[in-house]
């Protein structure tokens, strides 16, 4: 690999940063006061531990096949055969996964920013921004999320200033623990999907020439900024809102910066709607790039295919949008989807190179 093409901790920090942020947290605190109520907190802390089992996981994976791609590992542990159909579950997995956040990317943009704009000229904007950039592959990418990470800044500053300017009900916190422990455990499931992005770990493997302590170290580090970042989100939409004004309010956290008011800027919600388009398409360009890389690495191949998956991504997100049956099936399908290839696939690749001492000595 070339040195001007591997990535530093910095970029591989950033972009798993940025895969994990995206629309899910806009609504995540209503989905998860339905769930367990005033303990909505609760969840994102199990979850955080979730990831982070499945990040160790991975790096057990990647640490037998060090600088291969992860296309290639499901070949080199099962064979030709049996390995080019899991790069093709991955490939169609990773695909509807991202057709399913563009789709609700689209979808906050045309209800918040565009209403009058047709989707099809939304959705054609940012699939071919997308695509322009994935066809540079991972160093562009990496180097576009860095200076996208610019807008993470005044984020910040917004929640910093709701946590000093607005009347905040510490009560409504309390009981802690009263939804029971089980339920808990179930409802981070849902925190668990809106903080996927974590699966492009498996995909860096060329592009990193490092100890694999410091890699876990990073993606760690990674990992512990969005639990931060999505738990001190929830604790602030818990404490301005009551349960009920939560469980009404779809999106919870663009009414949260309605509650902060200022002479120059009248619509605090819609200056972060503006804002938070990076993270989100940030996991449209992240998905388009690793369902490409599950079946082509490099060169023409990968080009031909991010432009195929860009056009099927593109032509499912208009007809789920203008179809309100398309987009229920991308939602019952979704959860499966999510097991199989971000956890299920990578666990069972894991233990097979065990089994079979599958592994690759040299990089």
């Amino acid at each position: 690999m070339i040195n001007g093409r591997l990535l530093s901790k910095f970029q591989i920090y950033l972009m798993i940063i940025q895969a994990q942020l995206g629309i899910g947290l806009l609504s995540l605190p209503n989905l998860l006061e339905k769930e367990v109520e005033q303990n909505a907190w609760m969840p994102v802390l199990v979850a955080g531990v979730l990831v982070q089992l499945t990040l160790i996981i991975y790096w057990l994976l990647i640490k037998r096949f060090p600088g291969t791609s992860y296309h290639e590992i499901p070949v080199l542990i099962t064979g030709p055969y049996i390995g080019k159909a899991i790069n093709t579950i991955n490939y169609i997995g990773f695909l509807i996964i991202g057709t399913y956040s563009m789709i609700l990317l689209v979808n906050l943009v045309n209800n918040w920013l565009l209403p009058f704009t047709p989707v099809w000229a939304i959705a054609l904007l940012i699939i071919a921004l997308s695509m322009y950039l994935v066809v540079q592959d991972y160093p562009v990418v990496a180097r576009y999320l860095v200076v996208l990470s610019v807008v993470l800044i005044p984020v910040f500053i917004l929640l910093l200033l709701i946590l000093f300017q607005t009347p905040l009900e510490v009560r409504n916190l309390m009981p802690v623990g009263e939804s029971g422990f089980l339920k808990v455990i179930k409802s981070s499931e849902v925190d668990l999907f809106a903080v996927l992005g974590f699966e492009l770990m498996l995909f860096i493997g060329p592009y990193v020439h490092m100890k694999h302590s410091k890699l876990l170290r990073t993606v760690s580090l990674s990992n512990a900024t969005i639990t931060l970042i999505y738990f001190v989100v929830i604790v602030l939409c818990v404490m301005v809102f009551s349960a009920d004004v939560l469980k009404q309010i779809r999106e919870p956290v663009l009414y949260l910066m309605r509650s902060l008011s200022f002479r120059t800027v009248d619509r605090i919600d819609l200056l972060f709607v503006f804002m938070w388009l990076s993270p989100m398409t940030a996991s449209v360009i992240i998905y388009l790039l690793i369902s490409s890389k599950s079946i082509a690495n490099e060169g023409k191949p990968f080009q031909r295919t991010v432009f195929i998956s860009g056009g099927i991504i593109y032509l499912l997100v208009v007809s789920a949008s203008y179809d309100e049956q398309a987009f229920q099936l991308y939602e019952q399908i979704l959860k499966y989807t999510i097991y199989a290839v971000v956890f299920f696939l990578p666990f069972l690749l894991t233990l097979l190179s065990y089994l079979l001492k599958k592994k690759k000595v040299n990089a």
